[in-house]
């Protein structure tokens, strides 16, 4: 085997620690400045080379959300990064046998404060090259194994398992190595730390730690005072949600664009599958062929990141022309290029498109799929072990074809079932259903749906997070609930079946009462308590997550008409657009489906009659960004849909609608394309912002 040597930390999307903030004081920004300091989707970390030991700081508030950085001063500066020849992992998170890791919990920190000693954090991830490569060299190292086990509480965390404790400790990307102090607040943050410089931080943050114990712990009371004082005085934000809004989201996309590589972003080059949607969207509402051209150029660029021998995408790029890919795939990255790519091969017909979305299924199903209970895993190695035991990064494994691939062996799956990544999979996949005919694929999401709804939903807890030893564990966290409805309601419009519908409301509702801040607006990410351990106490509030969830709740609107539904997303907007830095696409996204009212195809029809099932998928597959599809049964359902009501006459037939408007009925499945086509211009114009009231757009509400 190899001398490993310290490699770079493994990039993140996200921003380290709770919230994301401008420097900019309240009341003074319009909605254009504010997203000048956003991020296209949910942005990226930087490569941190040093260590920070954080200044005492008042905990400040801006726009309702909060930050603690706790107490110290720069004492030093460590190197992270040595070389680009990396070390060999195993393909799976080693825990040493020397190191007495603890998981997070109330043992650990009751230890750490009956002992008096602090905490290393190790916040690591099953994919990640770099979290491996501190495995084999630090954390191998006898000293720093013997000062961890006699002098501090080790604690390793697997970011994906508990997304609550990596955005309050995540310091740019993974590992995140912490110092905390006994009661779990932060001391020291870096990431990739070599042996000589792991000693050094744990020596120094512990004897500086003993040395000013009395005044920290008078700083973190002090902290935790001014976060209670915040939340208690912060307060719903008001203001109209304006199509202003949205055409600054534009402009502001369109001055991001990388019109060289492609993208929204310079380096590194993350996916941005929110931004492609809107892009599509705004194309096919409003004849953009610049967007249409934005779009497909960056999902061609971005196809360097696609594996041509097995499918599926990598996770992201270094560099700025997507090239120098780090190798893990993650579930969660081939359902949201899934529905990219495939919404391309819709827009142009073009079979390479399509190819790729197939190349993807064959992956998923492949490599990430329980075929025999349902359910996909969370994620594949970069790197794969050899007979050797020595292993091969990915750089080189995934340059060879098949046959050497399978010579050499497979990277390792990490096969833990995250709620969220599935019910993000599922959706996907009932897309590729509807569009492809795949059958398979619609089963096999349906099956997975059900599954995960039984073993993880318990009324009045929500849905949890994964299952340990059999057992449903982490419960109530925002991104599962929101995914799941909003896949529940995917399958309820594939299906026709109102069983889903039903679902998505009940997990729904269950979100509101535990995660609702109805003080403050939107919602918190975790079930708030007292009794919560370290930052978890923090009360941090996913923008990008509440975008999402705004999404549902119009949709749940635009399908249900109850207009408490339509309150809730607008109040999501208030609090997203108040809130300083946003995930500029996903509320672009947001805003649009909250003012217009989505087309609606609606087919009337007997649900056994084998010509309604046809014009029924038929109208699955008709292109028009964001429809809604109804299947309404004369013999049980209903007819009317918010003002207009359908005859009861003998069909099948179909009806495209907006608010108000509809098409003549359509009794041939194979009409339904080109009838759509031919009413196409008269469903722009009467695609008029919803329920508007007049007036100029409130971009400063404070």
């Amino acid at each position: 085997m190899k001398k490993a040597t310290i490699t770079p930390n493994c990039h993140s999307r996200e921003s380290g620690n709770p919230g994301s903030f401008s420097s900019s004081r309240e009341g003074e920004k319009s909605l254009d400045s504010r997203l000048k300091m956003s991020r296209m989707t949910e942005g990226e970390g930087g490569n941190d080379r040093r260590g920070h030991w954080y200044g005492a700081q008042a905990a400040r508030r801006y726009r309702g959300f909060l930050r603690v950085w706790i107490t110290g001063f720069l004492l030093l500066t460590t190197p992270v990064s040595a070389s680009d020849q990396f070390g060999q992992p195993r393909g799976v998170v080693p825990t040493s046998p020397a190191i007495h890791w603890s998981g997070w919990g109330a043992k650990a920190f009751e230890r750490a404060q009956a002992e008096d000693k602090l905490i290393l954090l190790d916040l690591t991830a099953v994919w990640c090259h770099a979290c491996h490569v501190m495995d084999e060299t630090t954390y191998a190292d006898p000293a720093v194994v013997e000062l961890l086990n006699a002098e501090f509480i080790p604690v390793r965390v697997e970011t994906d398992q508990r997304p609550d404790i990596a955005v309050r400790y995540k310091h740019g990307g993974w590992p995140t190595t912490s110092v905390l102090l006994p009661s779990g607040e932060i001391l020291f943050q870096a990431n990739v730390l070599p042996p000589d410089a792991m000693l050094e931080v744990l020596h120094t943050s512990d004897a500086f730690y003993r040395d000013n114990k009395r005044d920290m712990a008078e700083r973190v009371a002090q902290i935790w005072e001014q976060v209670e004082s915040a939340q208690r005085a912060s307060r719903q934000p008001h203001g109209r949600i304006h199509p202003a809004m949205l055409a600054q989201i534009l402009e502001m996309m369109k001055r991001e664009y990388d019109p060289v590589s492609g993208g929204f972003r310079d380096a590194p080059k993350f996916f941005e599958p929110e931004a492609i949607a809107l892009a599509f969207s705004r194309s096919f509402w409003h004849r953009d062929s610049e967007w249409r051209r934005m779009a497909l150029f960056t999902l061609d660029q971005q196809l360097t990141l696609y594996d041509p021998i097995w499918g599926g995408f990598f996770r992201y790029a270094e560099e700025a022309d997507w090239s120098h890919p780090h190798y893990e795939k993650l579930l969660s990255i081939q359902a949201s290029n899934l529905l990219n790519y495939l919404e391309a091969y819709q827009v142009t017909g073009l079979l390479r498109y399509r190819e790729v979305v197939e190349g993807t299924m064959r992956y998923v199903t492949r490599f990430l799929a329980d075929r025999e209970r349902g359910g996909f895993y969370a994620s594949q190695d970069a790197d794969a072990p050899d007979r050797s035991g020595a292993g091969v990064p990915g750089d080189e494994f995934f340059a060879l074809d098949e046959s050497r691939r399978l010579a050499i062996g497979i990277p390792s799956v990490d096969r833990t079932m995250l709620t969220d990544w599935n019910a993000l999979m599922i959706k996907a996949s009932l897309r590729v259903a509807q569009v492809l005919g795949n059958r398979e694929a619609r089963e096999f999401a349906l099956q997975t749906l059900r599954r995960f709804y039984k073993e993880r939903y318990q009324p009045g807890r929500g849905l949890a997070h994964l299952l340990h030893e059999g057992h449903p564990r982490e419960f109530g966290l925002l991104a599962d609930q929101v995914f799941v409805a909003d896949a529940l309601l995917e399958a309820f419009l594939s299906t026709g079946s109102a069983s889903y519908l039903k679902q998505a409301e009940t997990v729904i509702e269950d979100a509101i009462r535990l995660l609702e801040d109805s003080q403050g607006g939107g919602y918190f990410d975790r079930i708030p308590s007292a009794s919560s351990l370290g930052l978890l106490k923090f009360p941090h509030k996913d923008l990008h997550v509440n975008a999402a969830l705004s999404l549902v709740f119009s949709d749940l609107f635009y399908l249900t008409r109850d207009p408490r539904y339509r309150e809730k997303s607008e109040h999501i907007l208030q609090m997203i657009l108040e809130a300083g830095s946003l995930p500029v696409a996903q509320t672009g996204r947001a805003i649009h489906r909250f003012l217009y009212y989505p087309v609606h195809i609606v087919v009337v029809g007997e649900k056994s009659q084998a010509a309604a099932r046809r014009l029924f998928g038929r109208s699955l597959a008709v292109y028009a960004p964001g429809k809604l599809v109804r299947f309404l049964d004369p013999r049980v359902d209903s007819l009317s849909i918010g003002e207009v009501t359908f005859p009861k006459v003998t069909g099948p037939f179909a009806y495209v609608c907006t608010e108000r408007l509809c098409s003549s009925p359509i009794a041939r499945a194979e009409e339904l394309p080109d009838r759509f086509r031919e009413i196409f211009t008269a469903l722009t114009e009467a695609r008029k912002p919803f329920s508007m009231r007049n007036g100029p757009p409130a971009l400063n509400t404070r």
